[in-house]
């Protein structure tokens, strides 16, 4: 990861950012908890770290519910969001089955000390995927003996068989003042980013 000091001000695009990843985030009322928000910021507990918290509602199926965590850094220079390099993006994740009123989640990641004067602007992406069995049909084919020959013949017999696809995905950023977070430092920390330095 590149170490920059980040210019802050709303000029710099992450005023609309934030509040853009606010407004994605934030709940309705009786809405199910479905978010993603910083909830460890370099602390003295977790130096240098980056946690990122996500709650997911279920929806009474056998569906299954996986994650991807991906960490960014804000560049001043770009003038948008840059995913870290090298472990920046966790590899897809099970958080269980979709037959649950809501489950929490999270990944932390680790930074190196910035140099002395140097800050790293960080936020957190989380993908989602439901996963499970949906229905196809396929044409058969038979292979037969006829009279000392084998022929082939496609006879338009079709076949139900299920396999395993992404039925529905969801991407979030992170947010600040989501109620309940798990996991904490401290205890239900939630932010939309963090500061590392």
């Amino acid at each position: 990861m590149v170490a920059e000091s980040p210019h802050l001000s709303t000029e710099a695009g992450q005023g609309g950012l934030i509040a853009s990843a606010a407004r994605q985030g934030a709940q309705e009322p009786d809405a199910r908890p479905l978010w993603a928000t910083v909830n460890i910021c370099d602390t003295d507990r977790s130096p240098n770290a980056l946690g990122v918290r996500t709650s997911v509602p279920g929806n009474g199926s056998s569906q299954r519910i996986f994650a991807r965590y991906t960490a960014q850094w804000w560049s001043s220079a770009q003038q948008k969001w840059l995913t870290v390099g090298g472990s920046g993006v966790t590899d897809w994740v099970q958080l269980g089955d979709a037959d649950m009123t809501s489950r929490q989640a999270g990944w932390t990641f680790q930074f190196v000390q910035p140099p002395e004067g140097k800050t790293y602007v960080m936020r957190g992406v989380v993908e989602l995927q439901w996963r499970g069995l949906v229905k196809q049909w396929r044409k058969a084919h038979r292979n037969r003996a006829h009279k000392g020959r084998r022929a082939n013949s496609s006879r338009g017999r079709k076949s139900r068989r299920a396999r395993i696809a992404v039925v529905r995905e969801r991407t979030l950023l992170t947010a600040t003042g989501m109620k309940n977070v798990q996991g904490g430092d401290p205890l239900g920390l939630s932010k939309a980013m963090c500061l590392i330095w």
